[in-house]
């Protein structure tokens, strides 16, 4: 039975690296489970990364989550899944407690600064001329 269910996590994941609608859950969803997460992130520019109505569709790489600038950007913002990945595949409960399975789902690692580079270089220093960012930190530090 374990076998079944770790090939139907591997084809939903499989799906989600196309980042299409279907894969992802949109930071609502993740803020259902990490309430003081998302609050964190709501206080950050990322939660404010909204573009104005005719912003080209290039623009939603970096100012959006989803599938730009190949497809749509489903939120106008940066998300949890613009750095996370998307988390249809990873969301479940079960499989959140279980961070190795979660992981190889799609979940990316932010915990170091090598591993938030990876991700945030991307936006803030490899396409734009953003003010630059100090990787030591988490993007949005839970309060206690």
């Amino acid at each position: 039975m374990r076998a079944v269910v770790i090939l139907m996590l591997v084809a939903t994941a499989a799906r989600a690296a196309r980042a299409d609608r279907s894969a992802l859950v949109g930071s609502q969803a993740c803020g259902a489970c990490h309430p003081k997460e998302l609050a964190a992130w709501q206080a950050t520019a990322h939660a404010r990364a909204a573009l104005p109505g005719a912003a080209p569709k290039r623009c939603y790489a970096c100012h959006g989550t989803g599938d730009a600038p190949a497809g749509a950007a489903y939120w106008a913002e940066v998300g949890c899944e613009a750095c996370h990945g998307a988390g249809a595949a990873y969301a479940p409960d079960d499989v959140m407690r279980d961070l190795p399975l979660a992981r190889a789902l799609g979940l990316r690692d932010t915990k170091t600064p090598a591993s938030r580079a990876a991700i945030c270089d991307t936006c803030h220093r490899a396409i734009t001329r953003l003010v630059p960012i100090d990787l030591s930190k988490p993007a949005h530090p839970i309060k206690p």
